[in-house]
């Protein structure tokens, strides 16, 4: 039925312009540079692979969107553990990089512990550091989610980033909105770790200060 068409044109509509906008946001607007002599760092968040360890749609679009998004003369650094299969997520879209998309080897730098966006992040610090400008390539929503935890854990270098090509009109189709509810549902487990583990650091400290205090308690009867 035409009504059926147009409902679902304006859905994909609806969810491309929503794309577009977040793939925009949450960049600085005066952006800056680090050491001169750093190099351009593309950092491309892993995804798990398949049960058989093979490369999976998801994973070959994020490794594409970091070519397209490189300037010259790039550094790849490729982030993600051995969360499915026997190899860490980040081996195996280097791979693809490398083998199907022409990166060359020595351009590939590869951080093969992380099991999280944050971890991502976190322990790609080394090469962040040292880069000139920064870009993070995954999938649109992955990627804001992203950003937001790198200005979070260091607002410093979150000014050196400057944007991917994540986005492109239709490029998915409705593939887009399962990956926007996905990204959805990722962010608030994501949240709800983080807040459980506040909270767990909250309760040490409390006992913490408790035993202290017990102690100071039991040393000044001793004293006494």
């Amino acid at each position: 039925m035409p009504w059926i068409a147009a409902a679902g044109g304006a859905i994909i509509a609806f969810g491309e312009v929503q794309a577009w906008r977040t793939s925009r946001a949450d960049y600085p607007a005066a952006p800056t540079a680090g050491p001169a002599s750093g190099r351009d760092v593309v950092l491309v968040l892993g995804f798990r692979s398949r049960a058989d360890g093979r490369l999976n749609a998801l994973q070959a679009w994020r490794t594409r969107i970091a070519v397209r998004s490189a300037p010259p003369d790039a550094l790849f650094v490729f982030s993600g553990g051995t969360v499915r299969g026997t190899e860490p997520e980040a081996v195996v879209m280097a791979r693809h990089a490398t083998v199907r998309l022409g990166v060359p080897p020595d351009a590939v730098a590869i951080e093969s512990a992380a099991e999280s966006t944050r971890e991502n992040l976190s322990f790609s610090l080394p090469w962040l550091r040292e880069a000139r400008t920064i870009r993070i390539a995954s999938n649109t929503a992955h990627a804001h989610r992203a950003r937001g935890y790198l200005r979070e854990l260091d607002p410093h270098l979150w000014a050196r980033l400057r944007r991917t090509r994540d986005f492109r009109p239709l490029e998915l189709g409705p593939l887009r909105l399962a990956l926007t509810f996905y990204d959805f549902v990722a962010a608030r487990s994501a949240g709800r770790a983080a807040a459980m583990a506040v909270a767990n650091r909250a309760v040490i400290g409390v006992r913490a200060g408790e035993d202290a205090v017990s102690g100071a308690q039991r040393s000044g009867a001793t004293e006494a």
